[in-house]
This record gives C-alpha cells, sequence and structure tokens, in this order.
C-alpha cells in the first residue's frame, strides 16, 4: 500500500466516510475501502483511475486548480454524481498538488473533530505528494539537462547526451524522434520566468505521461519549452499535434492567459544524436505559428517560411532596406497590403483572392491597380512579384539596427 492510500484510509476507518486523492489532471492517486456510500461516479473514478465528462469540466470550472480551503461541493446529478463532497485542497508553496474528497451523503456534515482529522490527514498527504514531487522533479531536471545537451554546438556532447538518454530509458524503441516547440504569442502574461516554467512543466508532465511514458521527454527554458516524441512520419506528426493539444488544454486551467498565447511549432523526424536539427525547424515552425496566428505549424508545410528564417537575419537593419519598400510600399493603407499579400500568395488568381477575403472582384481588381499606380510596381512583373513577396515576409524584422 502507498503513502497516499495508507492515509486515505486511516482517515477512512476513524470517520467512517470514504476518502479518496485525486492530482491536478483529476487522476487517482489513492482511496479508501467505502461504507455504502459509493455513488456511481466514485466505481467509475475507482475503475478509469480519473474523473471524466462533465464532472471533471465542472470541476475545473469551479476553478479547482485555484482553492486553498476546504468547501463542500453539492451533487451535480450528472454522470453518477449522485453525493456532496467535501473537498480538501492540497497544495505545496509552488502550486496545487492535488485534492482529496470525503464523501457526504444526504445532509451529513462532518463535525470539528472529524474537520480536524481531515485537515491533519490533508496536511500529511501534502508532505508526501511534496516529497514526490521534488524527487520527480529532481530526475526531470536531469533529463531536461541531457535535451539541452542534445542541442550543443560539439558533436560529442550531442552523442554523449543520446546515450545517457537511452540509458535511463528514453527512446530506447524510437528510431527517429520529433521536435514540439512551445512558445508565447508575445508578450508573455505578467508571470515571472520561473511562475511561467513551473506551469509550463507541469502541464507538459501531465500532457506526455502516461501516454508516453519514456518514449517522450521536455525541457523549460526561460521563453520557451520543447518536447522530444519518439516516432516517425505520420505517426510522429499526429502525436506532436495531439501533445499541442493536450499541452494547451493543461495549461488552461492553471494560467488562461498564458494558454491563450501558446504556440507549437513542430519539426522534422531526425535520429535522437541530431535532435538539434529537428529543434531548430520547430522553433521555425513555433515562430511562423506566432506570425500567422496560429495554434500549430509544421515546419515541412512552410517552405517559403522557413526559407527566409534560413536566409534572412532575425533583425534587420531599417537603413539597409530601400526606400521603394520602406517608405512607398509601407506608406500603403494595409488593405491595400493584405490584398496584395493575398493575391501573390494564391498565385496571382483573383477569384481566389475574392473569396477568401470576402471581396468583389471588382473592388480586387481596383485595389491591385491602385497599388501599381501609388508604387511604381508591376504585379504582372516576376521581379517586382518577388520583391514584394519578399517584403511582406520579412517586414516584421525591420527595425533599428543593434545597438542604437
Amino acid at each position: 500500500m502507498d503513502a497516499i492510500t495508507e492515509l486515505a484510509e486511516r482517515l477512512a476507518q476513524r470517520i467512517r466516510r470514504s476518502v479518496a486523492v485525486d492530482d491536478t489532471d483529476l487522476r487517482l492517486l489513492g482511496s479508501s475501502t467505502h461504507f455504502g456510500d459509493a455513488d456511481p461516479l466514485r466505481l467509475t473514478s475507482l475503475a478509469n483511475r480519473r474523473i471524466e465528462g462533465p464532472v471533471r469540466e465542472a470541476t475545473f470550472a469551479a476553478g479547482f486548480p485555484h482553492w486553498r480551503s476546504p468547501r463542500r461541493g453539492r451533487a451535480l446529478g450528472i454522470e453518477g454524481h449522485e453525493y456532496d463532497r467535501m473537498a480538501f485542497p492540497l497544495r505545496s508553496r509552488y502550486g496545487p498538488l492535488g485534492v482529496m474528497w470525503v464523501i457526504l451523503r444526504g445532509e451529513d456534515e462532518l463535525s470539528d473533530e472529524e474537520m480536524a482529522l481531515c485537515v491533519s490527514a490533508a496536511h500529511e498527504m501534502e508532505r508526501v505528494l511534496a516529497w514526490q514531487h521534488q524527487d520527480g522533479l529532481e530526475s526531470a531536471l536531469e533529463v531536461e539537462a541531457l535535451l539541452f545537451a542534445l542541442l550543443s554546438d560539439a558533436e560529442q556532447d550531442r552523442a554523449s547526451a543520446a546515450r545517457d538518454l537511452t540509458d535511463l530509458g528514453y527512446f530506447e524503441n524510437a528510431d527517429e524522434v520529433t521536435a514540439l516547440a512551445v512558445v508565447g504569442a508575445e508578450p508573455w502574461p505578467a508571470r515571472t520566468a520561473d511562475e511561467r516554467a513551473e506551469v509550463l512543466r507541469r502541464s507538459l508532465r501531465q500532457a506526455v505521461q502516461p501516454q508516453w511514458d519514456r518514449s517522450a521527454a521536455f525541457a523549460v527554458a526561460e521563453d520557451h519549452a520543447f518536447l522530444l516524441v519518439g516516432g516517425r512520419g505520420a505517426a510522429a506528426r499526429t502525436d506532436c499535434a495531439r501533445a499541442a493539444e493536450r499541452v494547451a488544454a493543461r495549461v488552461a486551467p492553471l494560467d488562461a492567459g498564458l494558454a491563450e498565447g501558446l504556440r507549437f511549432g513542430v519539426g522534422s523526424a531526425v535520429p535522437l544524436a541530431e535532435a538539434s536539427r529537428s529543434y531548430d525547424h520547430a522553433r521555425t515552425a513555433a515562430r511562423i505559428a506566432v506570425d500567422r496566428g496560429r495554434p500549430v505549424a509544421f515546419w515541412d508545410e512552410h517552405p517559403l517560411e522557413t526559407l527566409v528564417e534560413a536566409a534572412v537575419r532575425s533583425r534587420i537593419d531599417a537603413s539597409l532596406v530601400p526606400e521603394l519598400v520602406r517608405e512607398t510600399v509601407e506608406s500603403q493603407p494595409e488593405e491595400l497590403l493584405r490584398t496584395v499579400a493575398c493575391f501573390l500568395e494564391q498565385a496571382g488568381s483573383v477569384a481566389r483572392t475574392s473569396d477568401l477575403l470576402h471581396l468583389h472582384r471588382t473592388t480586387v481588381y481596383y485595389r491591385l491597380r491602385l497599388f501599381e499606380k501609388e508604387t511604381g510596381l508591376s504585379l504582372d512583373d516576376g521581379g517586382d512579384r518577388f520583391l514584394l513577396q519578399l517584403w511582406l515576409a520579412v517586414r516584421g524584422r525591420v527595425g533599428p539596427p543593434p545597438g542604437r
């Protein structure tokens, strides 16, 4: 019997009521025997080892991760939730650890003495969970260090990190790994770097386990995080896309603002020792996701943008940009620029541009001709079209030279 189950059973025997303990993802950590007070939800959660469906949604909607004091939750009358629960939030100084539930039937109430016993048991559980969390954190930090070593410029360091990860049981059965980069759509919400890192670590851990066990691992830096998933081809792409959804879903209850700004990039499938290449691809894809306002972008689906990333410096000195684009093109109304950009993306098709922008074709033609008149550029000229496509791709990088 593990420590949490033992504490739950000891409390249950003293108060003669069922006790269960869930983690922050409402997965079962431990439970007691019951005393004829098991409603269908209790039995289902014991069988499935977690709370699912509308009850789960209602619990998170009630702000479950932010509870700081005991509260009575009334029976919802859905999904077998027939009895009230007394909830005792379990927390450490770093955030929520889980919740202890005590089933109450009808108008049953806990006496002052029983409440004291429950609070005392909850504190003991907090100490156990905090210790387990710290132990797991130290192991996770070792894995993170090895993941960062995989990104080293030195081939010897990358090969050594790959061997050490394999020795720890990671990616043993994976011929290739694919990187998933996690970034924030700037500016990041007003949290400290340590607070953001804790939210991301907790969410990544929940998203990875137990679905991928040791076929996936993650690392968190100050301004981003990344996940390596073992697998190749279409399966790896699917797993990374699914991981992105799971991470966003688990960040949301902890920090809705952070979740809303998260963007994900999926790299290429490579051997473990070459993970830095997939990582670079994933970071590029994540920047494309930010620029395009999409939750997820795949590196291999955006050849133009990835080529620009490879060929053009990340910050362009405005004084080096020709006045024709820096001043003449940029002085045009944004609606004209959007129309031109869509026209170029659609290979010069007015019909598709009209459909995508919900404009009459006459309006599209008028805007294109007006743009040509105001700038002196021809949208029928291959050189001018290339100039405009390149400018539209890099205009967000232009600024004063470094140091000014």
